[in-house]
């Protein structure tokens, strides 16, 4: 700063446009080299990067932050612990909340009380399963309704990028071709899922894609409410062979997040930088989920999987044997001052709108 200073002291009033752009084009170099800096971040998930919302972390935000930082003037490096290997699945919000990651999947699946917004796709089952679509309106939603950002806000994070899943399927030891099937059977059903078998006689456990297979190898459960893609990654095919469409739907289950005191020490260039990736990371984790659908499907029926899908009429009858839940959930959380019934229209309306008929439409 001794250079501009000596320069500002010597300058001629008659040449002050000349001067002041000599200074302006100093200042720009010298503040630009004292500004790049080196982050060391850690990116982490509960999940290891076998399943997509994971895989694209590993292979694609990690190398390409690197790049494009480098491009910025900064430098990145990055420590990286999939597989539980700093938290497990129940505690992947309190991982990026408490620092233990910097960036990492948040499966907000597990937080209906703490992440009650972001669990409106499990108040909606039978919606749809497209994938995109869900990511899409997951997006939309952030971007046009405070309340979202503000949830993340307030467990020390910053929302990046969306995480949807394709279709829920049922596995499980046993043949289901109808709802009856499943009376006195255990199901593991994560979270709010469990509401999807309330009424249908089978009892619900709650769990993780991770302790699905030992679980039920070992009857402390007959099958699993899954995605699709998560199925062939564990392996859970050769324990819960029976693979059953129900017409649940997908739906929005985490996000791509940033720890908050983190955020708040990247200059500006770089938080731009991670928004960017975190919508394309989104865009990533649906190509693959699409492409892995098919995919696996096929894999685990040449390894002996047995696959049904429920007729429509059996669909909507399930359907028709779930409490209001859409309507439970906005009262519940309209109460606490949340604009529940804005998210809930947000995501109906988006579906609609989309050319998509849903099985049931829980706004109505």
């Amino acid at each position: 700063m001794a250079r501009i200073k000596n320069l500002e002291e010597t300058m001629k009033p008659q040449k002050s446009v000349r001067c002041a752009l000599l200074i302006g084009a100093v200042l720009t170099l010298t503040t630009t080299g004292a500004t790049a800096a080196e982050f060391k971040l850690t990116a982490s998930s509960s999940h290891p990067p076998v399943i997509p919302w994971v895989n694209v972390i590993k292979t694609y935000v990690v190398p390409e932050s690197v790049k494009r930082a480098k491009a910025l003037g900064h430098t990145i490096k990055w420590t990286e612990a999939y597989a539980g290997a700093l938290y497990n699945f129940k505690n992947t919000l309190e991982g990026i909340e408490e620092g233990l990651g910097d960036v990492g999947w948040v499966g907000t699946l597990w937080e209906p009380v703490k992440l009650p917004l972001q669990n409106v796709t499990f108040s909606t089952p039978f919606v749809t399963a497209d994938v995109a679509v869900a990511a899409e309106i997951q997006e939309e939603m952030h971007k046009n309704i405070p309340a979202m950002n503000e949830q993340w806000k307030k467990y020390k994070q910053v929302y990046l990028g969306p995480q949807t899943i394709d279709d829920y399927v049922l596995i499980s030891n046993f043949p289901v071709k109808s709802i009856d099937d499943i009376k006195g059977r255990k199901l593991y059903s994560a979270g709010g899922m469990s509401r999807w078998i309330e009424n249908s006689g089978a009892a619900g456990v709650d769990g993780g894609l991770p302790i699905y297979y030992n679980g039920i190898k070992t009857g402390i459960a007959d099958g699993a409410i899954v995605p699709g893609t998560g199925i062939l990654p564990f392996k859970l095919h050769e324990v819960a062979p029976y693979i059953t469409t129900i017409g649940f739907g997908g739906g929005i289950t985490g996000a791509l997040t940033m720890n908050l005191t983190t955020w708040n020490k990247l200059p500006p260039e770089l938080q731009e930088m991670f928004r960017q990736l975190g919508k394309e990371y989104g865009e990533l984790v649906t190509k693959k989920v699409i492409e892995n659908h098919e995919k696996h499907f096929k894999i685990m029926a040449d390894q002996g999987a047995k696959f049904y899908t429920l007729p429509i009429e059996e669909q909507i009858r399930w359907s028709k044997t779930i409490p209001n839940i859409a309507k439970e959930w906005t009262e519940r959380n309209q109460a606490k001052g949340l604009p529940a019934n804005q998210v809930l229209s947000a995501y109906m309306d988006g579906v609609r709108k989309r050319g998509i008929k849903p099985i049931r439409d829980w706004d109505e």
